[in-house]
């Protein structure tokens, strides 16, 4: 049952954590892709390195130093400059994620309200708005999973019959979705590379 949980832990973890927030980042409209135009306009690369591993420097210097060479030969080129300089910027700060590079995202994409609050939480410096509502979000998701795994507390976890051990099925499924998404949860708040090593480590020694 502990090396179950831990991966139901892992699985979790990581899809409150990292997922939509590098989601974001692969964004035409994301942070990564607006400094990188930013860096352009105003020919100052600094603007972008921050974004990326220290170690990719040259490859993102080099991009940039040929995108603003290809943008001084008209309109067209400019946006294909543009673009390329932008996907490349975001494939080198994915990779630092370790996250592999799936293409920009449409401008505009829905996100869901978390990314826009903490957004405005560190632009208005108060995050009261955003723990309301990330407390909110969690206690709903909690009750629906809680609510869940009790609808199916009457089946037997010792089934004799075939229709038995579908129900216990069902049981089993509900109580491991609501214990591993409290575990998320847990492990989210420790933060995003530890949530990983956390789940790891309980894996392994659930299988001890």
């Amino acid at each position: 049952m502990a090396k179950i949980l831990a991966s139901y832990a892992l699985l979790v973890g990581l899809v409150l954590v990292p997922m939509s927030a590098r989601a974001h980042c692969d964004a035409a409209d994301g942070p990564v892709a607006t400094a990188a135009i930013r860096a352009l306009d105003t020919r100052n690369v600094n603007l972008i390195l921050p974004f990326a591993p220290a170690q990719v420097e040259p490859e993102l210097s080099a991009a940039f130093k040929q995108a603003l060479s290809v943008r001084e030969k008209g309109p067209e080129a400019k946006a294909l400059a543009d673009r390329y300089f932008m996907e490349t910027a975001v494939r080198l700060h994915r990779a630092g994620e370790g996250a592999p590079y799936t293409g920009l995202k449409p401008a505009g994409t829905d996100f869901g309200p978390a990314i826009p609050g903490a957004e405005k939480a560190l632009k208005i410096g108060k995050s009261d708005e955003l723990t309301a509502l990330m407390a909110e979000q969690v206690a709903h998701g909690i009750e629906d999973r809680y609510r869940d795994a009790i609808a199916h507390s009457a089946a037997r976890m010792e089934p004799t019959t075939a229709a038995e051990v579908g129900m216990a099925r069902e049981r089993v499924s509900a109580e491991l979705a609501f214990i591993g998404y409290v575990e998320g949860i847990y492990l989210a708040t420790k933060g995003g590379a530890h949530v990983e090593a956390a789940a790891t480590q309980d894996h392994h020694q659930g299988a001890e």
